[in-house]
């Protein structure tokens, strides 16, 4: 694969619908940052886990926190929600023994749908607005076994709803009361489903649709290192969702290190330019589940697409790009890349803040600019994926009309720091994330060292 031709070290070991491939990391970096903050205006700063998502409906917000954890074969993440009604104290829900928490959505009534995932299964949950279990059921798709597989290696398990990489590869969106998912399967498609929620009874489908037929996917692991502080080696399997206040969904799907533009170019008849092998296709549904376009964002060099977002009529995705090789480990940059559907046209901003930059979160605001989440000032072996233990916090602003971003200030922990989440509450904003985080190598000796400091706080713009 061209994806792979810069890279010196990898390693083919197996000849499945998901190729697995070895990642040489490299070597340490600068360990000395600045002393963390001291509080939080919101008194919400979790030890021992990152805030990875901030949803807020009134007075009431869901917080979805991570513990982190080592690099294995198959990625099983160990999330928790805390949950507040605005009026009381903050309630915390674990998932059932031997189930992860992937994502949660958080709807109009204050009421959460959970989705869970084991190695083969995923499993929606439905939580009153404090926290009491209303709905629990393991989700079916009797249609996945037979959806398409473009490619000519064999798929490991057609039964199953997960990939063979991880289990983080399903995204929740509210819609009103009901819910949208968004999964990938173990054929490697992805699927989308509108589901109403009936109550104690669980979800019932109104229509299912097929996003991206299934293809080669491979799997990447480092040769050495413990912490993978950005997903960059699960990229490949991971979605992206939004959806709009007039129901329409935008689903968008890494191109790296898979064959999704031959599948895709072959299943659906919409030729792509078989160049494309880096980026992401956006694709958008509308509130039937009918595709009215798919869109590719073309990053032309290797790059990692983290967040999708609607801003009015436009799609906005970010995540990270590399822009140069450079020896001291610097080169990567974020990217903004703001997507009309339909017309075909796509304007991509590479943001280049502090040597490495990151774009983890993004979002709207109402006068049209977009704020920006993520991490910046690090390093990264130039001819492997080792990523310093140093890093700053970014957050910023790009304007509504093309423009450079803005990058706002803010306090700088211990070790790696970075933004994960960006949303509205209230009359206002809030961001979290981590700081004194690990970086690739950070617990390769002292697996105590593989632990962060979450933090949740309001901002201005």
């Amino acid at each position: 694969m061209t994806y792979f031709r810069h890279l010196t070290k990898w390693k083919a070991v197996s000849p499945l619908a998901s190729l697995a491939l070895l990642v040489s990391c490299g070597g340490d970096f600068n360990l000395s940052a600045p002393p963390a903050p001291a509080g939080s205006p919101l008194a919400l700063m979790p030890q021992g886990v990152a805030v990875n998502k901030f949803r807020a409906s009134g007075n009431g917000w869901v917080v979805m926190t991570e513990r982190l954890l080592p690099l294995v074969d198959l990625t099983a993440p160990d999330r928790s929600l805390q949950l507040s009604t605005g009026n009381g104290p903050t309630l915390s829900v674990e998932p059932p023994q031997g189930w992860s928490l992937i994502d949660f959505a958080l709807h109009p009534s204050g009421e959460v749908s959970l989705v869970l995932a084991s190695d083969k299964q995923l499993r929606l949950q439905r939580l009153t607005r404090d926290g009491r279990l209303l709905g629990d059921m393991t989700f079916v798709d009797a249609e996945a076994a037979a959806d398409p597989f473009i490619g000519s290696v064999t798929v490991e398990d057609s039964q199953s709803l997960v990939p063979l990489g991880t289990r983080d590869a399903v995204r929740l969106a509210p819609f009103g009361e009901g819910l949208l998912i968004a999964y990938r399967t173990g054929r490697n498609v992805i699927v989308a489903q509108l589901l109403s929620y009936i109550g104690g009874a669980g979800f019932e489908p109104l229509w299912r649709t097929i996003v991206e037929p299934g293809v080669p996917i491979f799997r990447v692991r480092l040769t050495s290192g413990t912490f993978d502080p950005f997903g960059s080696l699960d990229s490949q399997w991971h979605l992206l969702l939004d959806v709009d206040s007039r129901g329409q969904s935008a689903i968008a799907v890494s191109v790296g290190g898979t064959d999704l533009t031959r599948g895709h170019s072959e299943y659906f008849g919409e030729p792509l330019d078989p160049a494309l092998v880096n980026g992401a296709i956006v694709t958008v549904l509308d509130g039937n589940g009918h595709r009215l376009n798919a869109t590719p964002v073309d990053t032309r060099v290797l790059s990692e697409a983290h967040a999708v977002r609607w801003a009015g009529d436009t799609v906005v995705v970010a995540g990270r790009v590399r822009t140069a090789v450079r020896d001291d480990g610097s080169g990567w940059d974020g990217f903004v890349a703001r997507v009309s559907p339909g017309k075909g046209a796509t304007q991509m901003q590479a943001l280049d803040f502090d040597r490495g930059d990151v774009i983890l979160d993004v979002a709207p605001m109402s006068d049209g600019r977009i704020a920006l989440a993520g991490s910046t000032a690090y390093l990264q072996n130039p001819t492997g994926a080792s990523i310093s233990e140093s890093a700053e916090p970014l957050l910023a602003v790009l304007p509504a009309v093309s423009g450079p971003a803005r990058r706002l200030p803010l306090p700088v922990g211990l070790r790696q720091n970075q933004v994960r989440t960006v949303a509205p509450w209230l009359q206002g904003w809030v961001i979290g994330g981590l700081q004194n985080g690990p970086g690739t190598h950070s617990a390769d000796s002292n697996p105590a060292l593989l632990t962060c400091d979450g933090f949740i706080r309001a901002q201005e713009f």
